[in-house]
């Protein structure tokens, strides 16, 4: 019984202090078209975490056309909560992709669904931990 406990222990150890970069319910992208896809489905649904996700630790997110920026997931994601408020779906309706390794320049046309919000983003993603994430997330091309 007593070695039944102490497994107990040493698996509650391991589990609570395993340090994971993405939660396990999110998957990582295989493709910078597939971290578009799972954009818009967590924006669809307002979820905020799984936004984040899909930024690297040290990412950041270009603000404004006056270099301000949002760097780590923490920043990121005060920065995307306005961007929630919004009821609609994102939709990215082109995109040139130029990978070399495990670094892609990405240029892409986005919109907010029956608005007139959108823009063109530059974006430069990295493939790493099995996904690709943003390094650089530059929503309006500033």
């Amino acid at each position: 019984m007593n070695l039944v406990k102490i497994l107990i222990l040493l698996v509650s150890f391991f589990v609570v202090n395993a340090k994971a970069d993405v939660p396990l319910d999110y998957q990582k992208p295989q493709s910078p078209d597939e971290l578009h896809s799972l954009f818009a489905q967590y924006f669809k649904v307002k979820d905020l975490t799984g936004l984040t996700t899909l930024f690297a630790a040290n990412a950041t997110f270009i603000l404004d056309s006056d270099g301000g920026r949002a760097t780590g997931h923490e920043e990121i994601s005060k920065a995307l909560a306005p961007y929630l408020s919004f009821d609609s779906e994102m939709q990215t309706l082109s995109t040139s992709i130029h990978i070399n390794g495990n670094i892609a320049l990405i240029r892409s046309e986005w919109k907010l669904a029956d608005s007139d919000v959108s823009g063109t983003a530059l974006e430069v993603m990295q493939y790493q931990d099995n996904g690709w994430v943003y390094l650089i997330d530059n929503p309006n091309g500033f």
